[in-house]
């Protein structure tokens, strides 16, 4: 029996020799059973809650291209310690025909599904619960918790067993000073911008090694992070300000923010690095700068909004409350030359006066029509040889199977014979399976017409830009299809840019006759220069 093994450890914490050890035990009982290894697939320091792991997501592709009988492992929680996820994995195993085999539950069927994955849910639950224990108890000693913060390092010291002793932080000198000089700036009324930018200038690393952002500083008076708004800075440490849980659909960690009433504060006057007359002095400006509008309001979300990049330095350009673009580095972090902005009107106006130029002209639909008609008659190609290819293959299967069915019959009803026999059926019914998918594709077959319904499209977003908003949001798909990026560049001239449109063309096809959008991007790059109106960029 052709067998895939699988092992899986959870944190960096454990010992990644776990996996050597999991695949080790595997291969002697599938050398015990006269098993076949097909491949082996493993995942490093991932927890069996996420379902998209490299290695599960390689043996299910293993599993599905037919190249094993059956999927082993430790046991079912190296698959998953997700409930629904070990549903999924059981159902895509046996829909290929394979099965899933465990050392500790032998041959795994529904009821292990129901049984133990509960149990593993449970047992994650539970684990998680222990930890957030410990830590509330190493906390409550007036130890840290969590990763070491700005202005602290960490103490090396054994206890009295020899074992290190975790959570111990002091205050790092050269930290220290960088936040009581961030505290007296901003008690002397700079903006945590300016700051910012200050300490960028003089080279001075962030707390991520690279450079301040106004986040940074300011931080979040909700979550109590940042130099500003850190409780530890002044002497107490919190603990449980955030709850970690898994989005049900992506699988990852968000943090949600507890009530301040749930938050466990504990005195540490050892590790204050401002006296509490300062701190207080701190908060009380930054209470007076809450809820100010500027602060507050939501923008709402613009047609290009998350797709302008800078030119210059090649971040993300955001629109201000002014509606105009400029560029997020330059604004925040002071690590961008690039000052020039753009109004949101006449950023719109410019790119789609270019989609519309370059986009709808006959020879831009001439392109695409072509490249489209070319890679149908590829892929037409390769299903006629795949068919050719198959249906060898089936007719071979078929005289197999009627001669092992015939071996069976006659008395051989020996384990080779019946593994062949549930190979060979497994074979043929996933080349039967291929031949209907081929065959429920729809082939388009292109008409005059289609430049006229990719034009009617585009008007999509010219209603938009003409005042239509119940059209927002399917204009804004379309532009998103048809657009990769914008690059907003200073002009050579001391006023005005260059804005250069990345676009998809490869989607004029697909957005007029309803295919899927590609999601590769075309490098074909256009060049629009305010005031000068629209060329290709060359």
């Amino acid at each position: 029996m052709r067998t895939a093994i699988y092992a899986r450890y959870s944190s960096n914490l454990q010992d990644p020799r776990s996996i050597e050890d999991q695949v080790r035990i595997c291969q002697e009982r599938a050398d015990r059973e006269g098993w076949t290894i097909s491949g082996v697939f493993t995942d490093y320091a991932i927890s069996g809650a996420v379902r998209d792991r490299p290695g599960l997501n390689q043996l299910l592709a293993h599993v599905r291209g037919g190249h094993t009988d059956q999927v082993m492992a430790e046991a079912l929680d190296r698959l998953s310690r997700h409930q629904g996820d070990m549903s999924w994995i059981y159902d895509h195993v046996c829909h290929a025909g394979a099965r899933i085999f465990t050392l500790s539950e032998g041959e795994v069927a529904e009821l292990h599904i129901g049984w133990v994955g509960t149990q593993a849910s449970i047992f994650r639950k539970n684990n998680a619960d222990k930890i957030r224990r410990g830590l509330s108890g190493r906390v409550a000693e007036g130890r840290a918790a969590g990763n070491i913060v700005y202005g602290y390092r960490k103490i090396h010291r054994l206890d009295s067993k020899g074992e290190p002793e975790r959570g111990l932080r002091e205050p790092d000198p050269e930290q220290a000073a960088i936040v009581r000089r961030i505290i007296a700036e901003y008690l002397a009324d700079d903006s945590p911008l300016t700051i910012a930018r200050r300490l960028n200038a003089e080279g001075i690393p962030s707390p991520s090694g690279g450079t301040w952002a106004v986040s940074m500083i300011n931080g979040d008076a909700k979550r109590g992070n940042g130099i500003l708004c850190n409780q530890i800075y002044a002497g107490v440490l919190v603990y449980n300000r955030t709850t970690m849980s898994r989005d049900p659909d992506t699988r990852k960690r968000v943090a949600q923010v507890n009530p301040p009433e749930k938050w466990q504060r504990q005195p540490v006057p050892d590790l204050a690095i401002v006296d509490a007359e300062t701190w207080a002095r701190v908060q009380a400006r930054k209470a007076g700068t809450r809820g100010l509008p500027i602060v507050r309001l939501k923008r709402a979300r613009k047609l290009l909004s998350g797709m302008v990049r800078c030119g210059r330095c090649g971040g993300p350009m955001t629109i201000r409350e002014n509606s105009s673009w400029g560029c997020a580095n330059a604004r925040t972090k002071g690590t961008c030359s690039n000052k020039r902005k753009v109004a949101n009107e006449m950023l719109q106006r410019r790119v789609f006066a270019g989609l519309r130029t370059e986009l709808l002209s006959p020879a831009a639909v001439d392109r695409a029509v072509a490249r489209y008609t070319a890679k149908r008659k590829q892929l037409v190609a390769e299903a006629e040889q795949l068919d050719q290819r198959q249906s060898k293959r089936a007719a071979e299967l078929d005289k197999q199977i009627t001669n092992l069915v015939t071996a069976v019959a006659s008395g051989g009803d020996i384990p080779e014979l019946v593994n062949a026999l549930r190979t060979a059926r497994t074979e043929r019914a996933q080349i039967d399976g291929d031949r209907r998918e081929r065959e429920a594709e729809q082939m388009i077959v292109m008409i005059p017409a289609i430049a006229q319904a990719y034009r009617t499209a585009v008007e999509d977003v010219a209603a938009v830009l003409e005042g239509h908003e119940q059209e927002y949001a399917k204009a804004q798909r379309t532009l998103r299809s048809l657009i990769d990026h914008v690059v907003v560049t200073p002009a050579s001239t001391p006023r005005g840019v260059e804005i250069a449109l990345v676009s998809r063309l490869e989607n004029v096809i697909a957005l007029a006759t309803g295919e899927p959008a590609n999601t590769e991007r075309t490098e074909i790059s256009l060049k629009m220069v305010a005031e000068e109106g629209f060329t290709r960029k060359t």
